[in-house]
């Protein structure tokens, strides 16, 4: 039997979709490999004197962050122009950096400046690349960043291992099959990629991002620049990529299973731990060392996946800006890339010199880690007494946030936008005989609601239900 057409046209529509996917994919995942080896390989590859690969880093750093400044202040401009501006950027970056790496005798003011360059093409490539992100289904946000993040990481830990010009070539073609690959899903699905314009002004007023969340996710980006000028030699940062590798693998496959891994699960876990791992660094040898830098690595990757798919919902569910929101968190994420690469080089010389300076110093960042961990944890995680026994949010500013994260539940678990309403009464303590007066629907078609979003949510009360909805985390939610 011959198919008809409309199946004909379903099925090159799935697969269209299937490929775009995989492009989409391949694209993200070079990204990643591209931004590492932008800071792990390229520096020693393009330094032309003792010292230069430190300040090829601390410039790269900088640049990134005067460059999201920039697309953080012109987000409308740039959403208006469908964000072609932003490839032709990335292009010209991945162009600078094939000149830094591959044209011989370069001199060392020349290197700088086209490193700078390069840094500025890899902040508009990442912001392309988080409109993809953000349009990916809720279910495989968590999914998809963290296999990306395992391959990129992949990729990087490869390129440790090659020949000079391997790690040249391989540096600069991750670069160019993530802009190839965004290139042409802007041609093919401009949709899903090219951001919508939106008012700076309606956007920051519906942006809820405090700065104390944002502080605390910018350490992150802090700890791996303490890990790269921490690490002693190649093989160490190698080490601590391919930890980072491992950890990105285990919490894909933790998301595609039963996700018992949240931000909220290792929150308590995190502080104490990382800040044991900057007082250790230089107080029990070389094995405590590498050990220590691989710990930081492992929970810098942890938190820079879940801060990725955290920001990428928070914009969906508010219907932020995208260029806006995403420069913004990131502006602040490589000023403490630079603060990480500063320290981690400044205690590094004060090891060369003798230990006690260096555990001295490395003691006092673990203190100001402490601090800001205690200062912030609060304010990213209210307390539980938020919500009272009835499931009603007990202050008026948990108001809004009790019904972002109902919203945010019904969206995961595939309610519809009536089980989303049932979902909003019965997280206030309704029962059914309510919900049938204040939806004008019959008590049986009320209970079968109830019943339909117990199934779909995984629970068998409205306690679970609650505590699903509580354990929900927003970015930057307050």
């Amino acid at each position: 039997m011959t198919p008809s057409p409309e199946k004909n046209a379903s099925a090159l529509g799935a697969m269209k979709l299937g490929v775009d996917s995989l492009i989409g994919f391949l694209g993200f995942a070079s990204l990643v490999s591209y931004l590492l080896g932008f800071y792990i390989v390229a520096p020693d590859l393009m330094a032309r004197g003792s010292g230069q690969a430190t300040l090829l880093r601390l410039a790269s750093a900088l640049s990134m962050a005067a460059a999201f400044l920039a697309i953080y202040l012109g987000a409308h401009a740039l959403a208006k122009g469908k964000c072609r501006v932003l490839a032709g950027v990335a292009a010209l970056g991945v162009v600078a950096l094939t000149v830094a790496l591959w044209v011989p005798a370069l001199p060392a003011q020349a290197a700088l400046a086209l490193d700078c360059i390069a840094a500025v093409g890899v902040a508009a490539l990442s912001t392309l690349w988080f409109a993809f992100v953000h349009g990916q289904p809720h279910r495989t946000v968590l999914v998809f960043v963290s296999l990306g993040s395992a391959v990129g990481l992949f990729g990087c830990l490869v390129e440790g291992f090659m020949v000079d010009a391997a790690v040249r070539a391989m540096a600069v073609l991750t670069g160019g099959v993530s802009w190839l690959g965004m290139a042409v899903l802007m041609k093919t699905r401009p949709d899903a990629v090219l951001p919508a314009v939106v008012g700076n002004r309606e956007s920051d007023k519906r942006s809820k991002i405090l700065w104390t969340s944002a502080v605390m996710l910018a350490m992150n980006s802090f700890e791996w620049g303490f890990v790269l000028a921490c690490a002693p030699d190649a093989s160490t940062r190698a080490l601590c990529v391919g930890v980072g590798m491992a950890t990105a693998v285990l919490l894909a496959i933790d998301f595609s299973c039963k996700r018992r891994v949240t931000e909220r699960s290792v929150s308590p876990f995190t502080p104490p731990l990382t800040t044991l791992c900057f007082a250790s660094l230089f107080l029990f040898g070389n094995v405590v060392q590498v050990v220590a830098l691989c710990l930081l690595a492992a929970i810098a990757t942890t938190y820079s996946i879940f801060g990725l798919a955290a920001l990428a919902e928070h914009a969906r569910m508010s219907r932020l800006s995208l260029p806006r929101t995403f420069a913004k968190a990131r502006l602040l994420d490589y000023l403490g890339l630079l603060a990480g690469l500063s320290c981690g080089f400044g205690v590094s010389a004060l090891a060369g010199e003798g230990f006690a300076p260096a555990v001295q110093a490395s003691v006092a960042i673990a203190m100001a880690y402490c601090f800001l961990a205690s200062f912030c944890h609060k304010a990213r995680f209210p307390e539980e007494g938020m919500v009272d026994d009835d499931g009603r949010a007990s202050l008026p500013e948990a108001k809004g946030l009790w019904k972002r994260r109902c919203r945010a539940v019904s969206e995961q678990c595939g309610l519809s936008e009536r089980q989303y309403e049932v979902l909003m009464l019965v997280s206030q303590g309704r029962n059914a005989k309510y919900i049938e007066q204040a939806l004008t629907i019959s008590l049986s078609t009320a209970q079968t609601h109830i019943r339909n979003i117990y199934r779909k949510t995984g629970v068998h009360s409205r306690q679970e239900l609650l505590d699903l909805i509580e354990s929900t985390k927003l970015y930057g939610e307050e």
